[in-house]
C-alpha cells in the first residue's frame, strides 16, 4: 500500500451507511447506535471526517473531534486490509494532530483489539446516548518509540533568543541583581515584557522545605531568594503592583510556611503598598478550556495569574529523577491547584504540563543556575554550583540550552518532548540564538540519578520499555522497600517471602505470560488493559508517588506506611478526583 494522506471532509451520507454497514456485523450493538451518534457528532462544529486516501483510492475514514483531540471512529475500506490500513491511517492522524484519544463501543472487540495492539489502552467507561463506551488513550511511552525522530505537528518558524548569563562565584546580592539586569537587558530591557503600571506577577519554585536543613539553606531545591528580589527591585520604578505567587506541591497547604521559611514573607517589606505574596494553592480559580483538549478539557487557572499583565517563571536548574529536568516547562505545575495537581497525575502528566503553557502564558523565563541541583531532584539531589542565569521568551528554547548546558539531551524529557512535538517551540541549535556566553563555554554536564528497579526475592519488577516517567516514580516507592523488614531485619523488605509471587508490571510492552494465580500489579495507562486479567492496578500516567506507595505496601500490612504528604490533603483530593471521574463517566 502506498503513503496515506488525509484530508478533511464533512459528515456525509455515504460516510454514515459505511458505518452502519459496520456495526450491524458487531454482536451487541444497538442498530440506533450509528444514528444517536451521527446526530450528536451533526450537533458539534468541531466534528469532522478525515478522508484516508492511497493511490488516489479511498481507504477509510476517521469521525474526528479536533476540540477533543478525540477519534470518535475510525473504519477502513477493505476489510482484507486490516489492521495494516488503519495503523497507517492511526500513524498519519498523529503525525498531524500529535497525542491523540479514542472513543470505542465496548461491544467492539475487533477495534479493542487493534488499539490495544497499536498501543491505545482504555482508561475510562463512558456512556453516550445510553450505548457504553470505552475512553481509550494512547501510551505516551509508545508514542514516543513510534514517532521517534518525527517533525512537530507544526513548523515552529520563530528563531528564538536564549541569554546567558554568568555571576561571579558565591556571590552577592548586588552581584546577582547585576546579573539578572543584563541578562534581561540581553533580551530587549524589561520595559520590553513590562508595562508601566502594569501588575507583575513572579513565580518561583518553592517546592517543599528540602533547601532548608536544620535551619541551614541548601541551594539548588528553590529560588535564590536573591535572584527575586533582584527581579521585584528592577520592576517596582516600572510595575503597578508585584506579586510573588507559588503553590507549593509537597504538603499543599503549606505555601506560606514555604515563603516563611525561605524568608520570601520579607519581600513584601521591599514596598508593602505595592509587594504581595500570594499562595497559588488557595487562589480563586477561574475555568479555561484547554486548546485542542489533550487529556483534559479544562484547566482551573488561579486568579492571580489570570489577571496579570506580566508573568515571570523562575524555576531552579535542576534534574527531576522522573521528568529528567524540571525547568521553564516543568516548573507552572506549582502555579496550578492542588486538585489540578493531583488530577495530572491521573489523566496525564507530561500532556498536562504541556496544555498549562498554553493557558499561562509567562512573558519570560529565567532559570535560577547559581546553585542547580544534580542526582535524585527536584528535591532529594546533590547542589551543583553553576553560577549562572539563562532567560528567554520560549520555554522549550530555554529548556533546550539549559539541558544541552546540563549535558541532556533535550528530547528525553518527556514534557520538553510533548512541548516540541506538538509546536510549543523549538529545540534544534539553528532555531535558537544563543547572546552572551556559548553553551560550550559553560558547560558543565549533571550527575544522572540511578533508577533502581532490582527486583526482590519473590517481589519481581518487570519495567519493560516504560517511559521516565513510571520508572522514576516506581523507584521513588520501591525505594521504601529496600530497608530492613521489621518482621526479620536480617533481610529487606523488598525481600520478604511471600506464599504468592508479587509481580510489578509497567510500561507498555509485558514480555511474560502473566499469571492470574500470582499477585499481579499493574502500573499506569499503559498496563490498564491487562489489569482487566485481575490484579491491583495503579492508575496515572505516571502513578502519583502517594498512589504507588500505598499500593505497594499493601503488600506488606503489617508494615506502618512511610509519610509522603499530610495524609488528610491526599485522602481529600483522592476523594475528589473520583467526583470529578464521577461526573464525566
Amino acid at each position: 500500500m502506498a503513503g496515506i494522506t488525509l484530508k478533511k471532509s464533512k459528515l456525509s451520507s455515504a460516510v454514515r451507511s459505511k458505518l452502519r454497514g459496520y456495526y450491524a456485523n458487531v454482536p451487541g450493538v444497538d442498530p440506533s447506535y450509528v444514528d444517536a451518534r451521527w446526530r450528536q457528532w451533526e450537533a458539534n462544529p468541531d466534528v469532522f471526517v478525515y478522508l484516508a486516501r492511497s493511490d488516489d483510492k479511498v481507504k477509510g475514514w476517521i469521525v474526528y473531534n479536533q476540540a477533543a483531540s478525540t477519534v470518535l471512529d475510525i473504519l477502513a475500506v477493505d476489510e482484507k486490509e486490516q489492521p495494516e490500513a488503519l495503523f497507517r491511517m492511526m500513524d498519519v492522524l498523529i503525525d498531524v494532530q500529535s497525542l491523540v484519544s479514542a472513543e470505542i463501543h465496548k461491544a467492539d472487540e475487533h477495534k479493542y483489539r487493534w488499539m490495544i495492539e497499536y498501543g491505545f489502552r482504555p482508561t475510562r467507561s463512558l456512556r453516550a446516548n445510553g450505548a457504553p463506551l470505552l475512553r481509550m488513550d494512547l501510551s505516551i511511552s509508545l508514542l514516543a518509540e513510534r514517532f521517534h525522530g518525527h517533525k512537530p505537528v507544526r513548523t515552529y518558524r520563530k528563531k528564538e533568543k536564549v541569554a546567558i548569563q554568568k555571576v561571579p562565584e558565591s556571590p552577592g546580592y548586588e552581584e546577582i541583581k547585576k546579573g539578572v539586569s543584563s541578562l534581561i537587558n540581553k533580551l530587549g530591557g524589561l520595559r520590553k515584557f513590562v508595562g508601566q503600571g502594569q501588575t507583575v506577577v513572579i513565580k518561583p519554585n518553592l517546592v517543599a522545605d528540602h533547601g532548608m536543613m536544620d535551619g541551614v539553606y541548601r541551594g539548588g531545591v528553590v529560588t535564590d531568594i536573591r535572584i527575586v528580589r533582584a527581579l521585584i527591585e528592577l520592576a517596582l520604578p516600572i510595575a503597578g503592583k508585584v506579586i510573588i505567587a507559588e503553590g507549593s506541591s509537597i504538603n499543599r497547604s503549606a505555601t506560606m510556611k514555604m515563603f516563611a521559611l525561605y524568608g520570601y514573607d520579607k519581600l513584601v517589606d521591599i514596598d508593602p503598598k505595592k509587594v504581595s505574596i500570594v499562595d497559588l494553592n488557595t487562589d480563586n480559580a477561574v475555568e479555561k478550556v484547554v486548546p485542542w483538549g489533550k487529556r483534559m478539557l479544562a484547566r482551573k487557572v488561579p486568579v492571580t495569574l489570570e489577571q496579570a499583565d506580566a508573568i515571570i517563571n523562575v524555576p531552579v536548574m535542576k534534574l527531576h529523577f522522573a521528568a529528567v529536568v524540571s525547568l521553564s516547562v516543568k516548573s507552572l505545575q506549582g502555579a496550578m491547584p492542588p486538585l489540578e495537581k493531583y488530577m495530572t497525575h491521573f489523566f496525564g502528566l507530561w500532556q498536562n504540563l504541556v496544555n498549562i503553557h498554553h493557558l499561562v502564558k509567562p512573558k519570560l523565563h529565567i532559570i535560577d543556575g547559581i546553585i542547580g541541583q544534580e542526582d535524585f531532584g527536584p528535591v532529594s539531589g546533590i547542589p551543583k554550583t553553576m553560577n549562572l542565569l539563562i532567560g528567554g521568551t520560549n520555554p522549550v528554547a530555554v529548556d533546550a540550552v539549559t539541558m544541552r548546558i546540563m549535558g541532556v539531551e533535550p528530547l528525553t524529557s518527556p514534557p520538553v518532548w510533548l512541548a516540541y512535538m506538538q509546536g510549543l517551540g523549538p529545540v534544534e541549535p539553528e532555531k535558537i540564538r544563543v547572546v552572551g556566553p556559548s553553551i560550550d563555554e559553560v558547560a558543565s554536564p549533571f550527575k544522572h540519578p540511578k533508577i533502581d528497579l532490582a527486583s526482590g526475592r519473590d517481589f519481581a519488577i518487570h519495567a519493560g520499555n516504560a517511559c521516565p516517567g513510571c520508572k522514576g516514580y516506581l523507584h521513588f516507592a520501591v525505594a521504601k522497600l529496600r530497608r530492613p523488614d521489621p518482621a526479620d531485619p536480617s533481610r529487606l523488605l523488598i525481600d520478604r517471602p511471600f506464599e504468592r509471587k508479587v509481580n510489578i508490571y509497567l510500561g507498555p510492552a509485558t514480555d511474560e505470560r502473566i499469571n492470574p494465580d500470582e499477585r499481579n500489579v499493574f502500573l499506569g495507562i499503559c498496563q490498564q488493559h491487562n489489569a482487566q486479567q485481575g490484579g491491583t492496578h495503579l492508575p496515572g500516567c505516571p502513578p502519583h508517588a502517594e498512589v504507588l506507595i500505598n499500593g505497594l505496601f499493601n503488600l506488606f500490612p503489617d508494615v506502618e506506611r512511610p509519610k509522603y504528604a499530610d495524609k488528610t490533603e491526599e485522602a481529600k483530593l483522592e476523594e475528589m478526583l473520583k467526583e470529578v471521574l464521577a461526573s464525566i463517566s
